[in-house]
């Protein structure tokens, strides 16, 4: 059994190269652009076929796409996440669903 991790790699290239573009425009740390490249990757891992069924765009150009955009509506998620501080919002929200007093604000 021929086991060539190239025969494994060559087709997976599009998404790689279409993730590693959009680091070109995604701004922060080098450890958030390796993150965002890793899921661009896995992104257009698992995302391409499904793609290329939707639009009937050929694997590699829906590869590139996907690890493209993927990378960058990301990115645009991250951004909004800090912009409109998400995060405190969503720890009261869930607070309060799980039926948790409110937070004191660090009082001890």
């Amino acid at each position: 059994m021929d086991n060539n991790w190239m025969d494994q790699v060559l087709p997976k290239m599009p998404g790689i190269l279409g993730s590693a573009g959009a680091l070109m425009w995604i701004q922060g740390t080098w450890p958030r652009k390796l993150a965002m490249l890793v899921l661009g990757v896995a992104a257009s891992n698992y995302g391409t076929l499904d793609f290329a069924a939707a639009t009937g765009l050929a694997e590699g150009l829906s590869g590139f796409l996907v690890g493209l955009f993927s990378m960058t509506a990301a990115d645009w998620a991250f951004r909004a996440w800090d912009q409109f501080a998400l995060g405190p919002l969503l720890n009261e929200w869930v607070r309060k669903r799980l039926g948790l007093p409110p937070k004191d604000g660090g009082a001890v």
